[in-house]
């Protein structure tokens, strides 16, 4: 014995905490398993199934811990098989999931039941000792509910078998009836396909429609149309309730179709992106640490009717384009104009969002009052931009536009507009907050109240002051209210991370067109750069071009608004080149869209198709008196939206607050017509004098670069090139003369004067 004490004493001692009594149960994965006796290997207990009583399963009590604790398995007490069905659902429920109404039910039910209690054990179950114990509760509580002894005597003992658990009491009512089905199997199947090929589809079509291909089916399950008839014709002669009809009625076919599972007949009706938007969980939304780490943009279709500010004549309804910083909540840039979404009004966007905005630049109003009275401290470059999938955010320009101002261009997958939802709540506080108060709001689909209601005729509100307003909106309401998500004011929580973590500034103001302006490539030559059929040179283009031993292929940059002047880039070489137009004349002041139009009237005037400059500015005027006019005289009102978009009405605001001086005539419209051949250029004689100007001077400086002895020098990054000391070059300026070539004109290669034709249709 002494040898055994130690290995006795070695042996692990488990101790067993699962009390279960011969006949409880467990409920593992929906099969019932009744206690039969305890088992020692292993240390547990020995179920029976109660179908099979025949096969036993020991189960040790570390396994039923585990699996209670993971949610799989349940206990049930064995005073629990006699209950009713119902009762046994109640008990598996929470008291919370039980209604208002059932719940005054148990609480009613408990007072009798307690009231029962206190007769003692061995009290007498008849009438005439149960029932006045009965009528003496309901006379005290008021009670006019059912009370009747035998009914309360039912309560009593299903409450004392579910361990005097309330949950017991809870009415059944609700469930009583029979759950069988009244249909034959054969109706069931023609329902069920009918569904399936008739009412689960994308057109949505509604149940009565569905309805008529089950009746279809049914008769091809009867055999046809006269074993049908016949089978309609004999239960009409026969008064037999049991048999019925073998069609069934709408209301059972409408009942059939709620049979089908809500996120199958979504999806199946409404496409899968609006199943996944009604039924799938929504989240916290992603986590921003600082200012400008994400901002949204998106476009949105303003349902206002803006009207000419001197003649009152309604011009159309604009468009709006707006950033929101999703860290502050706070709007960083907007851009609002009669132009459909494009390049254009993005760009113009984004020069608001980086760039400095002054309101004190908006005035005064009539009581000496700053129209904005807050500041508006928001700029920089934003660290990830988020917009959709709209063509204008896949375009060349804002793809180079991202890459320049190094910002990360994220696109939100087609049709998950909830993963910008910081933009999307924006725009119904726009259309909600900011724009209903006005007359002239157009109405959504399903809304008009009437034929009598016109918002083109109510419109009072012109583009300047809408512009003037949705600033001082933003500025002085929006960015001082208190955000929802982090419970502070907008402004305050983005200054406060500012301070901490500055954004990216932009390295000049100038340099706003280099970052965001329209891409396109271009051949630089001896003509200069030919872009939109206009001709940009200048000696300093002359002396880049005079680095290379063939004309170089370069990147233009270029503001759509302003057409003066383009941006020559070369990141090779680390610089930038402003090269104005050979006629400042006519483009200085002129957007992408006015020249579009004015060439394409212009190439209608002109003989086969040729333009000159003559023609252009003569095209020019005529436009824009005729655009006057028509908004004058209150005519071609479908036309009056593309007429204010040529003509630049109403951008008065946002040019102020970014402190750029703009020409009234300037219009941000976008880029909608057809690109015309890069080689069709104005025919310009004055241009032409200038380009063989230009290229003497070219050749002068290849001239002099060649004659000098061993390797042929470059042009050192960033630095002017040196002046010769013995024979000193003075560039010459476009007005100058140039020196004729030692050439002979004769001898000269031909330049070709064949020019396409350019087509607008």
């Amino acid at each position: 014995m002494d040898l055994l004490a130690p290995v006795a004493a070695e042996v692990p001692r488990y101790h067993d905490d699962v009390y279960l009594r011969t006949g409880d149960a467990i409920e593992l994965h929906g099969k019932l398993l009744v206690v039969e006796s305890r088992c020692r290997k292993p240390l547990g207990y020995v179920f029976s199934e109660v179908d099979v009583p025949q096969v036993e399963h020991p189960i040790a009590s570390a396994d039923i811990k585990a699996w209670h604790e993971a949610g799989k398995l349940t206990f049930v007490s064995k005073t629990e098989f006699g209950l009713p069905i119902g009762v046994r659902q109640n008990l598996r429920r929470s008291l919370r999931a039980f209604t208002r109404v059932e719940r005054r039910e148990i609480v009613r039910r408990l007072r009798y039941c307690r009231a029962l209690d206190d007769l003692g054990r061995d009290f007498s179950r008849s009438d005439v000792s149960l029932q006045p114990v009965c009528d003496r509760i309901a006379a005290e509580r008021d009670d006019t509910g059912p009370h009747d002894w035998s009914s309360v005597y039912r309560w009593w003992r299903n409450w004392t078998r579910a361990g005097r658990d309330p949950r017991a009491l809870c009415s059944n009512a609700a469930k009583r009836g029979n759950r069988d089905r009244r249909f034959e199997p054969y109706q069931i199947k023609a329902m069920r396909e009918a569904i399936e090929s008739d009412y689960l589809r994308r057109h949505r079509p509604n149940a009565t429609t569905a309805h008529k291909a089950c009746v279809s089916n049914i008769i091809k399950a009867l055999g046809g149309p006269d074993k049908a008839s016949a089978v309609v014709a004999e239960m009409a002669t026969n008064k037999d309730p049991a048999k019925r009809s073998p069609f069934p009625s709408l209301k059972a076919f409408r009942a059939e179709c709620k049979r089908v599972s809500r996120v199958i007949r979504t999806d199946r009706r409404r496409g899968p992106d609006a199943a996944r938007q009604e039924i799938s969980p929504v989240g916290a939304g992603p986590q921003v640490n600082f200012a400008f780490e994400r901002v949204e943009a998106d476009f949105k279709y303003l349902r206002l009717f803006v009207v000419d500010e001197e003649h009152d004549m309604p011009l159309g309804t604009p468009f709006l384009m707006a950033a929101v910083d999703c860290y502050s909540g706070c709007v960083a840039g907007w851009d609002i104009g009669f132009d459909p979404p494009s390049y254009v009004s993005a760009a113009r966007c984004l020069k608001h969002v980086i760039g400095y905005k002054d309101t004190a630049a908006l005035g005064t109003d009539e009581d000496g009052q700053p129209r904005v009275r807050n500041a508006y401290p928001v700029n920089g470059v934003p660290f990830h931009f988020f917009v959709d999938n709209d063509q204008v955010f896949h375009s060349a320009s804002f793809v180079h536009t991202g890459s320049a101002l190094g910002c990360h261009v994220d696109y939100v997958p087609p049709s998950q507009s909830w993963k910008k939802g910081r933009i999307e709540r924006f725009w119904g506080t726009v259309q909600e907050c900011f724009l209903d108060m006005f007359p002239g709001k157009v109405l959504r689909y399903g809304d008009d109240p009437g034929r009598d209601y016109k918002p083109d005729d109510d419109a009072v509100i012109s583009l300047a002051q809408l512009r003037l307003f949705v600033t001082k909106a933003i500025v002085d309401v929006y960015n001082q209210e208190v955000d929802p998500q982090s419970g502070e004011r907008r402004i305050d929580r983005w200054c406060a991370s500012a301070e901490l973590r500055p954004p990216r500034r932009v390295r000049a103001h100038d340099d706003l067109i280099e970052l965001v302006g329209a891409y396109e490539q271009r051949k630089a030559e001896r003509r200069g750069l030919r872009l939109f059929g206009l001709r940009y040179n200048s000696p300093e283009l002359a002396r880049y071009r005079a680095g290379f031993e063939k004309d170089p292929r370069v990147e233009v940059r270029y503001d759509p608004q302003e057409l003066g002047h383009v941006t020559l880039v070369d990141h090779d070489k680390g610089f930038t080149l402003r090269v104005p137009c050979t006629r400042p004349d006519y483009a200085e002041g002129l957007t992408l869209h006015q020249h579009r139009v004015i060439r394409r009237r212009a190439t209608d005037a002109s003989p086969k198709g040729r333009i000159r400059m003559g023609a252009l500015l003569m095209a020019k005027a005529e436009l824009f008196e005729l655009g006057k006019a028509m908004i004058k005289a209150r005519r071609g009102r479908r036309k009056l939206t593309k007429v204010a978009q040529f003509l630049g009405l109403g951008r008065e605001v946002i040019d102020l607050m970014a402190r750029r001086r703009v020409d009234k005539q300037e219009s941000d419209a976008p880029l909608e017509l057809t690109e015309p051949d890069v080689h069709d250029a104005v025919h310009d004689a004055e241009d032409n004098r200038r380009a063989v100007a230009d290229e003497s001077l070219v050749e002068t400086y290849r001239s002099e670069l060649q004659a000098k002895p061993g390797p042929k020098p470059r042009t050192p990054r960033n630095k002017a090139r040196p002046k010769t000391p013995s024979e000193p070059q003075k560039p010459i300026a476009p007005t100058e003369q140039a020196p004729v070539p030692s050439q002979p004109p004769s001898q000269q290669p031909p330049r070709s004067t064949t020019r396409k034709k350019v087509s607008y249709d």
